[in-house]
């Protein structure tokens, strides 16, 4: 698996960096426990600073799937499999040890232990976060086999620019103008209430259906 190859540990160190580098500045600049929250799982933080550096490490592995990979594992779904099995291992690496680094700077910033409600409240954007990449990489692996030249080339870039335009451009705006919340696709990350519960897992159901498919008929398609 290409996330234990030693070249990786470049990549993980970089993230490692970027993870202690942004925390700390939060502390810097952050008084109450609720503000401190709020920061961490703002939206343009998100957008800007967490999710470009996961869907490197996923293009990564992408482009370590040499043809030789469809031979070896005897066929395009059970290489699929193989890719898609080592980007979700990234992203469930990628975001425990982010979620590892905010349990820590909250301790050392505040000091006493979680409660309880905070837990929860870390699992509820823990698995919001993974589902949310795990959406990404399924949208970037559909858009990469098409025949279009463009969005084979820059799939990753591509969903990376739509989960820009629909969490801080397209989402505000309906909000606006029809005056409730409405969330399309990657926008169900940081929906109020409970229905990203079911609405992610539908839609990472359904591209994972349509990737099996699109892999299977990957000549006509």
């Amino acid at each position: 698996m290409i996330v234990l190859h030693r070249k990786f540990l470049i990549y993980a160190g970089g993230c490692l960096s970027l993870f202690s580098a942004m925390l700390f500045c939060l502390t810097m600049f952050t008084d109450g426990q609720s503000t401190w929250f709020s920061n961490l799982f703002f939206d343009k933080l998100v957008v800007f600073l967490l999710t470009p550096p996961f869907l490197f490490g996923a293009l990564l592995i992408d482009r370590s799937m040499m043809p030789v990979t469809i031979i070896r594992t005897k066929g395009r779904i059970p290489a699929l499999i193989l890719q898609l099995l080592q980007q979700y291992f990234l992203g469930f690496v990628y975001l425990t040890v982010w979620f590892i680094l905010i349990i820590f700077f909250s301790l050392f910033k505040f000091g006493g232990v979680f409660s309880g409600a905070d837990a929860i409240y870390l699992l509820s954007w823990y698995v919001r976060f993974l589902l949310g990449f795990l959406i990404m990489v399924n949208g970037s692996v559909i858009l990469k086999k098409s025949k279009n030249k463009l969005m084979k080339s820059a799939s990753y870039i591509m969903v990376y620019l739509i989960f820009v335009l629909e969490v801080l451009t397209i989402i505000p705006e309906l909000d606006q103008q029809f005056g409730i919340e409405i969330n399309l696709v990657f926008s169900w990350m940081f929906c109020n209430g409970t229905m990203w519960v079911i609405a992610m897992p539908v839609i990472l159901i359904i591209l994972t259906g349509t990737l099996l498919v699109v892999t299977q008929n990957e000549d006509i398609f």
